[in-house]
């Protein structure tokens, strides 16, 4: 009897609430390969997503298993994340613009599901916001309302709208209002139900979210102590950058930009992470953000007024595995995902990182590597000299959920599989419009230095380096211009490694300034987006 050859081979799925990815990886002459990957609307279902799978590994495989694969891929390893359905809480604020957003913001960002939302200005009447509330189907509960140092009749009744509707052992509620009101508030409800945090919105002009996002993220970690955070995105995904941290030295931000949520990751050197998830934080939630059609539009460029971006924003929402058909809807989707990565890490106060790696689908699969290097530039805004890297296939997921030290070997064993490199990003801040912002000469071994080049304020400039390949960049930022360093000496000299897309020298400042002109705008928005998408000949750099 002749022996069938065998395949080695793992299947790693990462199951979203609109898209699954799914990965093989492989045994190819004695190392760990990635041999293919697919990605799926998750609402196809496993059958259509494995014969993606089994029509890639038909072309490349061993002709004696050729046949076979169907049945190799039924019975590999799989090692799986999913997306979780966050939990469920009710906001009640006095008024929607001031309390009300801020108490929103603070839950979302924390990972909740804000599934009902009511204020006193909001033009319901008594009755019906007592209904509402009490036919919510909710975890805990969060008041706000009435500024530190004045009694606000409005604020307790908020608080009272909440007693009456909330049944007796019906989750926990959280005041964030007046620090003056805590104890008329405590006394509404049962003994141990209200816990008093900082106001969230301590006078009209000030927003100081931080302490009750910090009380709401360990809230939900209590609330959810009875589920297995094993297989969870939210958790796997931090793991996964947390291995590879550990493994390269690196400090290093991971953001996973999904259809729902997002999941914004730093891990240190030593395999330490900090982890935030927002839960509208997906593009489906840009349509929930203030002004987003007309942010989006004009951050896009070339979308299209405000009312088509509006209705691709719906459309986002309604049908988050939509995939853009035209120019303008890309533009438009590509645009929200800076908007929701701008949110994500508006108050990272992280300092610098080495290595910047983006998920999810419009990231990792954008059509051209500039468009995900835009989206993470703009979003992020690393300030200082920083890789960027994709996450193509969606592996740190799945790698995430292996139990104990297998995730650091499963990271390490996939190599440069792993993350797909975009380049190096230089980016500073500060200087004048239309002046020089830094001089950049780039050092190769065997090949003639490139500059001194200047980079204007408001300006990218795109050197090619292709992946595999480092040089030594020396810095020179003029005046007042910062690159994150302290500025012991007037020159930084720091290691610059390449991609697809190459070294960016970004001097668009941030946050990133725009001309107010609508002409002006589309045409320094067009000659970004041409620079980064530009493929260039070998030793020829790009500008804009």
């Amino acid at each position: 009897m002749v022996d069938m050859p065998r395949a080695e081979m793992a299947v790693m799925l990462d199951v979203g609430s609109a898209w699954a990815k799914a990965g093989v990886i492989g045994q190819v002459r004695g190392r760990w390969r990635l041999v293919a990957h697919a990605a799926q609307p998750t609402a196809w279902g496993s059958a259509a997503l494995r014969t993606a799978l089994v029509d890639q590994l038909a072309a490349v495989a061993d002709a004696r298993i050729a046949g076979r694969i169907d049945e190799l891929l039924a019975d590999a390893r799989r090692i799986e994340c999913h997306t979780a359905i966050p939990p469920k809480l009710a906001v009640v604020a006095v008024s929607r613009e001031l309390s009300g957003s801020a108490a929103r913001r603070a839950a979302e960002a924390a990972g909740w599901h804000v599934v009902e939302s009511v204020t006193l200005d909001d033009g319901r009447d008594l009755a019906d916001r007592l209904a509402l509330l009490q036919a919510a189907d909710v975890r805990a509960w969060l008041v706000a309302g009435g500024f530190d140092g004045a009694r606000s009749p409005r604020a307790i009744e908020a608080a009272a709208l909440v007693a009456a509707a909330r049944r007796e052992g019906r989750g926990p509620v959280v005041w964030a209002g007046s620090a003056d009101l805590a104890s008329e508030v405590t006394e509404l409800f049962e003994e141990g139900v209200v816990t008093s945090v900082p106001n969230a919105r301590p006078d009209a002009r000030r927003e100081v979210a931080g302490p009750l996002r910090d009380h709401l993220v360990g809230l939900l970690r209590q609330e959810a102590g009875g589920t297995d955070d094993t297989h969870l995105v939210s958790s796997t995904f931090g793991r996964g950058i947390g291995a590879l941290a550990s493994l390269t030295g690196l400090r290093i931000m991971g953001v996973d930009l999904g259809a729902g949520s997002a999941t914004r990751v730093v891990a240190e050197a030593d395999g330490s992470i900090a982890t935030r998830v927002h839960a509208r934080g997906g593009l489906a939630g840009t349509v929930l953000v203030p002004g987003a059609a007309s942010r989006v539009a004009r951050l896009a460029g070339d979308a299209g007024d405000d009312a088509a971006v509006a209705d691709i924003l719906q459309t986002l929402r309604a049908r988050p595995a939509t995939l853009p058909e035209t120019v303008e809807e890309l533009s438009a989707t590509q645009a929200a995902a800076r908007v929701q990565l701008a949110a994500l890490v508006d108050d990272a106060g992280d300092g610098p990182i080495d290595l910047l790696v983006g998920a999810g689908r419009t990231i990792a699969a954008a059509p051209h590597p500039g468009q995900a290097a835009r989206m993470l530039l703009d979003g992020v805004r690393p300030l200082g000299v920083t890789q960027l890297a994709v996450d193509a296939a969606a592996v740190l997921g799945p790698l995430g959920s292996l139990p104990g030290d297998q995730v650091r070997e499963g990271v390490s064993l996939l190599g440069e599989d792993l993350l797909v490199p975009l380049g190096t990003a230089v980016v500073c801040r500060g200087g004048e419009p239309g002046r020089t912002a830094m001089r950049v000469t780039m050092h190769r071994a065997g090949w003639p230095s490139v500059g001194p080049i200047e980079v204007r304020t408001g300006q990218l400039h795109v050197l090619p380096l292709s992946r595999g390949q480092t040089a030594e960049i020396t810095i020179e930022p003029i005046g007042s211009v910062s690159v994150g360093q302290p500025r012991r000496t007037p020159r930084i000299d720091a290691t610059v490694s390449g991609g697809s897309v190459g070294v960016v020298l970004d001097a668009r400042g941030i946050p990133i300034a725009l001309p107010r002109r609508g002409d002006d705008r589309r045409q320094v928005l067009a000659g970004w987006r041409d620079t980064l998408a530009r493929d260039g000949a070998a030793g020829s750099d790009r500008v804009a």
